[in-house]
């Protein structure tokens, strides 16, 4: 309720008048304790009159309750009671106008806060505010090594250096003349590695230092921003933005700014500055250091040595020059440095090889980057700050040339070295950011359609992203025009291709999954033989136009018109896929899409027919890609696949018979007839698990579903986290249940030592620190994103009956899981839903019609790990027959999997009308596509894509609402989410104007990032079920993460071990005698000796080995280097988090850890197939052979346990041991 006050007397603070209401709200009859406080608003309006000494303004109370008693009391003409402000009467009246619903919300779901103290933060906001620092210079530079501080450019002015709270960012602004714009530095408090604040003491000048994990962003400001935006508030218009993002500080900058932004360096007016700056820090959190470098100005990235190095770059081999960049680019090497390495890396290449250097070199700057772990573990103080780092003064050519004496080159099974176009591909990556250019790679990748016709050239493909300094998508605030830096950096990238190391690179296309994460192909010109026998060149207009055909298209004839329609069915060559078998044309059978009477709907949409023959060859030539093991008892049913210009699903026939495919015309995009390879991007052979999560959990509670249900189901999950460290075999069903340690095949390894009566490895610190981390994962995940288990409930891919038998309403599922004997028929009232949910419609109960019918199609095949569902249409709240996918948040069968569960409680009371959106409108421009008005639509994609924002403001305004899921703005939201999915095929965005704002300011707190800092008062305790799950779960509190980062670093092996000292130790008997009370040792050494002598060893077998391991060192200690989450030189992951397949440190982006752990856990994963692969030996080796070796590594790793990659190296030994003594068993 909303109260009028009037006859306040001009100038009384809300904040005085709040405290004397307070006094009455706080006491009885409003407040009897224990409840809290009762939580109110004051606004104070401005006076109308400025002769007037009166102002009036207005209460708001949570409740008509309140108000009424309030107004009884003392309210009207003749009130029974009276606030006295002075000496003058406060009136109240009940205000004619509803209160604001922002601030009804907020004052119900906000505690109060005392007045006083709210005016306090304010003073000091203000006071903080006005605090600046005088800078008379600006430079940047590079640290040196021998603790001396480079300037490399620098720029006298009159500066000022202040700090923005809301943003915990430091600004350096340098206010230009006249109508000159402002040039701003900014500088996140999160970006600090150190700073300092010192006098300089040969030249008594006071300095401020920061040195920096990622690049500063550079700003310009218009000078007459201010003006500008009270001139749009005046005329009710919304302001444009007010600042452009650039590349560096200014022009003369620019050259250099991609090497030395980390290092800033100001020079102040005055020794009081340093003092404001104490300030200034201790509001950021930040605990300057009073250090001062000495200075010199090297030219250590003149232009000079830029363009000897330039010279030099372009004759290398393309590999050799692309890793010394990435040394450049890094932060590693200065030019001068690089310079220096260049005759022994020349000399290397002549001897060795190009791709022997480009390995070694890679190596060399994962050992680079340990040389700053050991640096900066040195120079921790006892408080635990990081002061500058004490880098190791060694010689980067002395450093190279110890790497080079104990690097063990192994050639990675690639394509190019296996001359087979199905093996993986190894991808170099360029990441752009807004100053420099991040080289990383080769990663190994799922190879595609293109990679695989080019695999001998694989070293001309790039793939290249576009992300903000810190390596999450780029983020733009209000005030910063973003399509004008977007513009400048991105299109005109695209537009003019990328020069590096002597080579140019054009743009060429992208998949469908890497334009959501920013990412796009590149190629170089290069030389093809073809199938004919000619020598070609290749460039990126010869690629797409041998793709196929685009145009006049008799089923979509405007395709080529539409660019992002156009670069849609491009991105289809270059979906990862492996290649599994060709087909003759004759064995191609054109189909039909069964649609609904009115032909607008299509229920077979996505999807065509394969024959069980063909369904199990695909498999077959799959599995022989993995090499000797244990063969799979059935096939899958059901396969996602690219095939000639067609996409979709294919699922098992019985009435097709020999090698027959089945293509509908919903599946075909473009012709290319030529391309007779069945690509599989994924073999559907076993069921998904299902788990809940925040949307589906706001929707199903929204209909009715109690909130116990989902406390209980969670309670349930962290109890089984907690128990899992009470055996080995919970330990593994952990890491099963949540997709952890699969790369390194842990859960099969833990099961294999349970087998074998080997309890919990407690005093392991090493598994010990392994299950730290899984919970932490595990915990974290239900934590921040609901994502809670339900049991005997799977996520399945949707197909078709195509044999017509099921009714309307009814599905059939038959689940085949590893994990239960038997299949499992799913019966009776089954809820159904696909995610992104967001719609009181995007959720249906259906009817499971349980074990196959006798005499139905189910009966001859169960197409099993599928949902299969009704080709007769649903009337689901619509008055004309629809397909239930198309129900389901626009469903289709093209790949598209489903939640399915009978599990009672999670079955709403009632269910909603589906939505139905007409299709997203085409963009279309005048002329025939071309790569041009792709760039064009890639540049506008990434500063318009505003799905994930309209995602979370629906689950934010469904938190806020009275109305919760069926507010009317969340209803709109669902329909902006339809339009927004289509855009990458659509080509219109949905504008951000559209997008409805939130009702309150503040957020719930479910919604607060890992990250989060700030004051409480920015989030509201939410009393939605996401927010009452949230809060019941607390993280353990990691202490461990870097502690065990540096013992690692320690632990990074120095000095090279001989191989003789190996041998030597293998011949004596001191080996098993430090393994007494070894568990783990003895019971893998007794149950190997059952099959072979455990002491029988050959001095090549072990030296073989010995190199295998070093091998894996070296590209595990690359893999951690380069999927941290920091930045920084020195930052590496543990070796317990790869083999873990997780990152611990938090990030204010999930979705950019989510990227690098799956990214993590693809590289892991092949690094792991290949040792196996190295251990299981030819296919024609004796498996007893293969059992030796996996032995001989089990114990070398053993006996490094001390070191770095040692202990995962004995894992994955130890899995295969097992597994080898398995086949053994099974022949």
């Amino acid at each position: 309720m909303e109260v009028f006050m009037t006859n306040i007397v001009y100038g009384t603070s809300p904040h005085k008048l709040k405290l004397e209401l307070a006094s009455i709200l706080h006491a009885p009859p409003f407040h009897i304790l224990p409840a809290p406080p009762i939580n109110f608003e004051v606004y104070l309006f401005p006076r109308t009159k400025r002769s007037s000494q009166w102002q009036s303004g207005a209460l708001t109370l949570p409740s008509a309750e309140v108000g009424n008693l309030f107004l009884q009391l003392y309210g009207g003409p003749q009130p029974q009671r009276f606030l006295t402000l002075g000496t003058i009467r406060v009136r109240f009246q009940l205000s004619r106008r509803e209160p604001r619903r922002d601030v009804l919300e907020r004052i119900r779901r906000q505690p109060f806060e005392d007045p006083r103290i709210s005016q306090a933060r304010e003073r000091e906001a203000e006071e903080l505010q006005s605090l600046e620092a005088q800078v008379c210079t600006i430079q940047f530079g590079w640290e040196c090594r021998d603790k001396v501080y480079s300037i490399e450019w620098e720029k006298s002015c009159a500066a000022v250096l202040h700090f923005v709270e809301e943003r915990r960012e430091f600004r350096v602004k340098v206010r230009g003349v006249g109508l000159e714009n402002t040039r701003i530095i900014a500088i996140r408090a999160s970006q600090i590695a150190w700073v300092s604040a010192a006098v300089h003491p040969p030249s008594g000048i006071p300095t401020i230092f920061f040195s920096l994990s990622n690049p500063p962003a550079f700003e310009t400001e218009q000078a007459l921003s201010d003006f500008t935006n009270i001139l749009a508030a005046v005329l009710e218009r919304s302001s444009t933005p007010c600042r452009r993002r650039w590349s560096a500080f200014d022009e003369s900058h620019e050259p250099v700014a991609p090497y030395t932004s980390l290092a800033l360096r100001l020079e102040c007016r005055s020794l009081g500055d340093l003092d404001t700056f104490r300030k200034l820090a201790r509001a950021a959190q930040v605990r300057p250091d009073n250090f001062a470098y000495h200075i010199d100005r090297r030219g250590l990235f003149a232009q000079n040595v830029r363009d000897e190095y330039a010279l030099w770059a372009a004759r290398q081999p393309w590999t050799v020059a692309f890793q010394v960049e990435a040394l450049l680019r890094s932060w590693l090497l200065d030019f001068r440095e690089a310079l220096r390495l260049c005759q022994p890396i020349e000399k290397l290449t002549r001897q060795k090889g190009r791709e022997y250097t480009a390995a070694l070199l890679r190596d060399f700057a994962a050992y680079a980057k340990a040389l700053y772990w050991y640096g900066e573990d040195r120079a921790r103080s006892e408080e635990g700050r990081t002061l500058p780092a004490e880098a190791s003064l060694e010689d980067p050519v002395a450093l190279f040339n110890r790497v080079r004496a104990k690097f063990v080159y192994k050639p990675m099974p690639t394509a190019l070295e296996t001359a087979d176009a199905t093996a993986p591909f190894h991808c170099l990556r360029v990441t752009v950011t807004p100053t420099t250019m991040i080289l990383e790679g080769p990663f190994p990748e799922r190879s595609n359609r293109v990679m695989r016709t080019y695999f001998r050239s694989q070293d001309c493909f790039l793939r290249v992203s576009f992300q903000d300094e810190d390596r999450l998508q780029l983020r733009f605030d209000r005030e910063v025009d973003s399509r004008d830096f977007v513009s400048r950096r991105v299109k005109r990238i695209l537009l003019d291709g990328l020069t590096m190391a002597g080579a140019h690179f054009d743009f060429l296309a992208y998949s469908q999954s890497a334009l959501k994460e920013h990412a796009v192909w590149f190629v170089k010109p290069f030389k093809h033989v073809g199938s004919d026998g000619y020598t070609r060149i290749v460039d990126a207009a010869t690629i797409i136009d041998s793709l196929g055909t685009f145009r006049n298209l008799p089923f979509d004839p405007k395709l080529i018109y539409c660019p992002a329609r156009y670069a849609a069915r491009i991105s289809q060559a270059f979906t990862a896929t492996d290649a599994s078998i060709a087909v003759d044309v004759g064995q191609i059978i054109a189909g039909r899409d069964i649609t609904s009477a009115s032909g607008t709907y299509i229920f077979t949409d996505g999807v065509g027919t394969i024959s069980p023959q063909l369904a199990k060859e695909i498999w077959r030539a799959l599995q022989e890609k993995r090499g000797r093991g244990r063969r799979d008892r059935t096939y899958p049913r059901a396969y996602q696949v690219r095939f000639q210009g067609s996409k979709g699903m294919l699922s098992v026939d019985h009435t097709l018979s020999g090698r027959s495919i089945l293509l509908r015309p919903s599946m075909i995009k473009f012709e290319s007839p030529s391309s007779l390879t069945i690509e599989i991007a994924r073999a559907f052979d076993k069921p998904g698990d299902y788990y809940l999560n925040r949307p589906l959990i706001m929707l199903l509670e929204g209909l009715g579903v109690p909130y116990e249900i989902f406390q209980s189901l969670q309670d349930d999950a962290v109890r089984d986290v907690q128990d899992s460290v009470n055996s080995l075999e919970r330990s593994a069903r952990l890491l099963e249940g949540h997709g952890l340690g699969a790369s390194f095949r842990l859960t099969s390894a833990m099961l294999g030592l349970h087998k074998l009566g080997v309890g919990p490895l407690h005093g392991d610190r090493f598994w010990e620190q392994l299950m730290d981390f899984s919970i932490n994962h595990v915990l974290r995940e239900l934590k921040h994103h609901a994502r809670i288990p339900v049991p005997d409930s799977w996520t399945l891919v949707g197909v078709a009956d195509v044999h017509g038998y099921l009714k309307e309403g009814e599905i059939f599922a038959c689940v085949d899981s590893p994990n239960h004997t038997g299949l499992i028929y799913l019966e009776g009232r089954t809820l159904v839903s696909r995610s992104p949910i967001i719609h009181p419609g995007d959720v249906q109960i259906v009817h499971a019609i349980g074990r196959p019918p006798p005499g139905s199609p189910f009966e001859h095949e169960s197409l099993r790990n599928t949902v299969v569902f009704s080709i007769k249409g649903e009337l689901l709240a619509v008055s004309f027959a629809r397909p239930l996918p198309s129900c389901l948040g626009g469903g289709d069968l093209d790949g598209d999997v489903y939640n399915v569960t009978t599990v009672p409680e999670l079955l709403p009371p009632l269910t909603y009308h589906a939505a139905s959106y007409e299709p997203a409108p085409k963009k279309f421009v005048d002329h025939e596509s071309t790569m041009a008005d792709v760039a064009d639509f890639v540049a506008e994609y990434i500063t318009s894509d505003t799905l994930g924002i309209i995602a979370r403001t629906w689950l934010i305004i469904a938190d806020q609402s009275t109305q919760s899921i069926f507010d009317p703005d969340c209803i709109k939201l669902a329909a902006l989410h339809s339009l927004a999915v289509d855009y990458p095929k659509s080509g219109n965005p949905v504008p951000t104007t559209d997008i409805p704002r939130l009702h309150l300011k503040s957020r719930p707190d479910w919604n607060a990032p890992e990250t989060f800092t700030g004051r409480s008062d920015s989030y509201y305790e939410s009393v939605r079920a996401i927010g009452k799950l949230y809060r019941s779960i607390d993280l353990p509190a990691l202490r461990q993460v870097d502690r065990v980062a540096r013992k690692q670093s320690r632990h990074m092996r120095g000095e090279e071990e001989s191989v003789a000292a190996v041998l030597a130790q293998f011949r004596s008997d001191e080996p098993n005698e430090d393994h007494e009370d070894d568990d783990v040792y003895i019971a893998v050494r007794d149950r190997t000796g059952e099959f072979i002598d455990t002491s029988d060893y050959d001095d090549v077998t072990v030296t073989g080995i010995w190199e295998l391991y070093n091998t894996y060192v070296s590209r595990l200690r690359a893999i951690c280097a380069d999927h941290t989450l920091s930045t920084s030189r020195s930052a590496m992951l543990t070796e317990e988090e790869a083999i873990v397949g997780t990152i611990v440190a938090k990030c204010s982006q999930r979705r950019k850890r989510k990227d690098l752990m799956s990214q993590m856990r693809e590289q892991t994963a092949m690094l792991v197939n290949d040792v196996r692969d190295e251990l299981e030996g030819e296919e024609d080796m004796p498996i007893k052979d293969s059992l030796r070796r996996a032995w001989i590594a089990f114990r070398l790793a053993s006996m490094e346990e001390e070191y770095f990659g040692s202990r995962s190296f004995g894992w994955v030994a130890m899995g295969a041991i097992f597994d080898t003594i398995k086949e053994i068993e099974d022949d």
